[in-house]
């Protein structure tokens, strides 16, 4: 069980799995997207990341991780344990589930004034 598993017990309508990018290779998690009767619940869970960090994290406008564009949507910063470890669960209803199908979503550290991406996924649809 985890600790998301009253959400998990519902069929997510996107995941993404999260892979780490350059110099973080060792970041794996995944991303699920779960839809309400008024919006979307997002349920991330990422391991290995750089600890006790607060995360940025958006939907890109891009369909690749290396292609990723501008910021389609801003999402709330997540903030990694001492272990490097990551959960989190947000309601969110400011775009539909077509807008933001196949697109990137991408972990950016704060790291001396500046935001790189440590990690990324593909919002993919579950059939």
């Amino acid at each position: 069980m985890t600790r998301f598993s009253h959400i998990e017990e519902e069929r997510p309508v996107l995941t993404a799995a999260i892979r780490g990018m350059e110099n973080y290779k060792e970041i794996v998690g995944e991303v699920c997207v779960y839809m309400l009767s008024h919006g979307m619940c997002f349920c991330a869970n990422i391991s290995n990341l750089p600890p006790a960090q607060s995360l940025t994290v958006h939907i890109h406008e891009g369909f690749v991780c290396e292609n990723a564009g501008g910021h389609f949507l801003d999402l709330p910063d997540i903030i990694s344990d001492k272990l490097g470890e990551a959960y989190a669960l947000y309601y969110f209803d400011k775009r539909s589930l077509y807008e933001i199908a196949g697109r990137v979503i991408m972990f950016h550290i704060k790291k001396d004034g500046e935001e790189p991406a440590i990690a990324c996924g593909v919002l993919k649809r579950v059939l």
